[in-house]
């Protein structure tokens, strides 16, 4: 297997691995078996618990254009993961401290991103047949 490939695969199984847990951690505040370091007041607490569903979801859903080198799989994942830094940049300063470990993945997956961005923007599309 070339190195790309192989890069591509490994960057694959963590981004997976990274949102499958943001659905989990989500399910665990769902089901109240989340405890936050203070109280939080509840419009904070479903604000972390639902954009922990969204970021995993959403992280998910765009894992196979990642896969198949699509334009939409790109920026869908860089926008995710943007949302993802700045949500969690904002649960670091107003929720609980912990929360500055979820930039990490995220810089890591746009970092890989970045690296390989003409792979992306200048893969071949489907054009209309005239």
């Amino acid at each position: 297997m070339e190195r790309k490939k192989a890069l591509l695969i490994l960057v694959l199984l963590f981004a997976a691995g990274y949102y499958l847990a943001r659905v989990v951690i989500f399910y665990a505040g769902a089901t109240g078996n989340m405890e936050f370091e203070e109280e939080q007041a509840s419009l904070v607490e479903d604000t972390v618990i639902y954009s922990f569903l969204g970021i995993g979801v959403a992280g998910l859903l765009l894992l196979p254009g990642i896969f198949l080198h699509e334009v939409w799989g790109f920026w869908g994942t860089i926008a995710v993961s943007i949302y993802t830094i700045i949500f969690d940049l904002w649960a670091f300063a107003t929720v609980q401290v912990s929360a500055a470990i979820g930039i990490i993945p995220a810089a890591v997956i746009i970092g890989y991103l970045m690296l390989m961005r003409n792979d992306y923007l200048n893969a071949p599309t489907l054009q209309p047949q005239r």
